[in-house]
């Protein structure tokens, strides 16, 4: 009888087990969702300095291949002079971490020659292997000279530290990659902006003592020999602000957009960067996410974010999900904006980056489910699109989207 009782039981208890658990919340998938500082202190650090090493051809390795990735995300893009792309992102090897978590991270950088139909991984950048170091946050940039850089972030005895590695041509799919040098302190995440005068400013974030971040302006006049701290921004950590992108304004002036946890924060600089106003919060609605700012060939503004240009996330409903990604444009240096083309609609696309060519192709690259489809997208679209909006100008956008890289086992 003990079977039978058995089964009687299990049978009576089912509807009230299924009960409780539809009371429990799902637990939400991490890429969904506002991320976290990938090095908040809890990473290892080393006791020096650590040089890291450069892998070239990494899906020729065993631990370096596309299969063996668990979570990948965060990249940004490049555009050679001649129509070359370039992608760098980072990814992870430790099942079941989100990629800020992830112990054994690196870099990985990608090109396409035929306008991202196929892409080749000529590059891996890991300070240790299977250790506990990771290289993380990349971004290409092609300065006003033509050479390619990758800029990534390591660990550092003291503070967060971004380095860079160089390529004269980088038109070639294997360029020869200079050693790498640590540049400048904190993290630069996004493109550096080139001023009017020649400076070339990039701005990064890190984290201070007394539970205070620092915006960070470090500038170059020498073309990227030597870099110099010009000025700064700080914010209670409680905001979380980090990855700065700034412009300069018509008038001369320059603006920094900052993600922080209460929208996209702003600040003035008047003096070429050396003084700076209190960061004002929100100055946009947004997300904690990264978004995108640039100048385009018209003069106009392109704004890329989650949502519309003045929903605010919560009273939306939506909380700190990332999902929608869209795009304005501002004819007045961000005072207003119009557009609102729609890039990605789905929960879990993050991360835009933006550059546009000559011929006013506007090249965007983003991730979409770091932690399960391992997606790095890219599409194009032009001003007018954005400016549009509609239904026509959305099916193009989806029609040229390519797929970068995806992680883990095809």
């Amino acid at each position: 009888m003990k079977p039978a009782l058995t089964l009687l039981t299990a049978l009576l208890l089912a509807p009230l087990a299924a009960l409780h658990a539809a009371d429990k919340p799902a637990k939400p998938n991490p890429d969904q969702f506002a991320g976290v500082d990938p090095d908040d202190g809890t990473a290892p650090r080393p006791e020096k300095t650590v040089p890291p090493r450069l892998i070239p051809n990494p899906n020729s390795t065993e631990d370096y291949a596309r299969a063996q990735r668990t979570c990948s995300g965060v990249p940004s893009l490049a555009v050679s002079r001649g129509g070359r792309l370039w992608a760098a992102w980072f990814s992870g090897t430790t099942p079941g971490e989100i990629i800020e978590r992830c112990p054994h991270a690196y870099v990985v950088v990608s090109t396409s020659g035929d306008g991202g139909k196929t892409w080749k991984e000529v590059l891996a950048i890991d300070p240790d292997g299977a250790g506990p170091l990771k290289a993380y946050d990349p971004h290409p940039w092609i300065d006003p000279d033509g050479k390619l850089w990758v800029f990534f972030t390591l660990p550092f005895p003291l503070h967060k530290h971004a380095w860079a590695i160089t390529a004269e041509d980088g038109d070639q799919e294997s360029p020869v990659w200079s050693p790498p040098r640590p540049v400048f302190e904190g993290v630069l995440l996004n493109r550096p902006t080139v001023l009017a005068n020649g400076d070339w400013l990039f701005p990064t974030y890190a984290r201070r003592p007394q539970n205070m971040g620092a915006i960070l302006s470090h500038v170059s006049r020498d073309q990227g020999r030597t870099f110099a701290v010009r000025g700064r921004i700080e914010a209670s950590w409680d905001l979380s602000p980090s990855e700065p992108m700034a412009v300069e304004r018509k008038d001369g002036s320059l603006w920094m957009l900052v993600r922080t946890t209460k929208g996209i924060g702003e600040s003035v600089s008047n003096d070429g960067g050396t003084t700076w106003s209190p960061l004002k919060v929100p100055a946009i609605q947004h997300t904690s996410s990264r978004f995108y700012i640039g100048r385009l060939q018209s003069g106009n503004l392109l704004l890329v974010k989650h949502l519309r240009i003045d929903e605010d996330p919560l009273s939306a409903g939506k909380g700190k999900q990332r999902r929608e990604l869209t795009a304005f444009l501002s004819k007045d240096d961000g005072k207003t904006w119009t557009g609102g083309l729609v890039i990605d609609e789905r929960v879990g696309c993050s991360y835009p980056d933006i550059q546009q060519t000559p011929d006013g192709t506007l090249y965007m690259i983003w991730d979409f489910m770091r932690s399960r489809d391992q997606d790095i997208l890219m599409t194009t679209f032009r001003e007018e699109d954005v400016l549009a909006a509609n239904d026509e100008a959305a099916a193009r956008v989806k029609a040229n989207r390519k797929l970068v890289s995806k992680g883990g086992a095809l």
